[in-house]
């Protein structure tokens, strides 16, 4: 067996999320948030490794993937090893030589009831139109929610799904709903051309692996204005730093413009964390938006920060702030309190609650 294999195969066995790969050096896997050697593997030869991935690509991918070393960048693809189980890579130069790291996207995907996503979240899949946002830092899942609300409306929806990715992580098979998946590098330059393009394809509903620019971020706006179901991801870790975000990102002179555009299309933000449940392994902490119109009034006025009180008093419809969730998990026992503190943006007041 390659040496790849034999590092992916442990990584797997023991549950892992990911691998991390430095030349001479032993592969560090990360099992439930926590990185460990494993001095048993092999003794990580990077250039024989980074082989071993692109000979799992396809010609395409591996063109693609050579473009980018070409060009002095790091190199990101997808791919499935010998036993069919699926890495996310991502391939570096650093002071120390080359570096990669691997995420397993596990084949067996979470349901959105596994995940525990709250009906307000699942009640997307049934939208038409709008722009729906998932939020959170890298690793903690956002990816997986994706799939689980894309299984939804494949089981649900005779509509087509068109997404964009950089790379393709969950593959799709068509049932109800029609699935194009289309990844950035390989299939199209860039998120902003896929945008762009998507119109002459005839989507219903468009997923955006990221919304990374300026120009990207307003075509998705537009076309969730224009009759689109756009559901993208950002790595902003609140639901009110995210729409400061989209609206700060454009010059001052259209701001205005884009907070209209955003308090008209905006279903909502789901943001979320992942923490480490006391009996082994991980559970997910939401933070919920919903665009009522009392929050579209509030972003229309830039009293954004006002947001804040109506999420706390709106759990009826679905909507609460992180600290609602990670105070329900630590008092059902499910996390320490301490851990539920270390993903509190309120330290102090979440203390208070715990110990009220």
């Amino acid at each position: 067996m390659k040496d790849l294999d034999t590092i992916i195969e442990t990584a797997f066995r023991k549950n892992a999320s990911d691998i991390h790969l430095r030349d001479g050096a032993k592969a560090r896997i990360r099992i439930d948030n926590s990185l460990a050697e494993f001095p048993d593997l092999p003794t990580v030869n990077m250039q024989s490794l980074v082989d071993e991935i692109f000979d799992y690509l396809t010609e395409d991918e591996r063109n693609a993937m050579l473009a980018l070393r070409k060009a002095g960048k790091d190199m990101d693809c997808a791919f499935s090893n010998i036993s069919g189980i699926r890495l996310r890579a991502n391939i570096y130069k650093t002071q120390g030589g080359l570096c990669a790291a691997l995420r397993i996207i596990r084949p067996d995907r979470l349901s959105a009831g596994e995940i525990g996503l709250p009906f307000s979240v699942t009640d997307v899949c049934n939208k038409k139109s709008g722009l729906f946002l998932i939020t959170g830092a890298n690793g903690m899942g956002k990816s997986t929610t994706i799939a689980a609300l894309i299984d939804i409306m494949n089981s649900t929806r005779q509509v087509h799904i068109l997404t964009i990715e950089n790379p393709i992580e969950h593959v799709f098979k068509s049932r109800k709903a029609l699935i194009t998946q289309r990844e950035v590098g390989t299939h199209t330059p860039d998120f902003y051309s896929a945008l762009r393009s998507s119109v002459r394809e005839n989507p219903d509903v468009i997923i955006v692996g990221e919304l990374r620019d300026l120009e990207t971020t307003r075509t998705a706006i537009e076309l969730a204005e224009t009759g689109h179901l756009v559901i993208a991801s950002l790595h902003t870790r609140t639901a009110i730093s995210t729409i400061d975000m989209l609206i700060g990102q454009f010059p001052s002179a259209e701001q205005q413009q884009i907070r209209m555009m955003i308090s008209e299309s905006l279903i909502g933000v789901l943001s979320q964390t992942l923490l480490v449940r006391k009996s082994g392994g991980l559970v997910a902490a939401f933070e919920v938006l919903i665009a009522t119109s009392a929050v579209r009034n509030l972003i229309r006025e830039q009293k954004i920060p006002q947001i804040k009180s109506l999420m706390q008093t709106g759990k009826n419809i679905g909507m609460f702030t992180l600290d609602d969730s990670l105070l329900g998990l630590a008092e059902s026992g499910t996390v320490s309190a301490e851990e539920a503190l270390s993903k509190s943006q309120s330290r102090d007041e979440l203390t208070a609650r715990i110990n009220a």
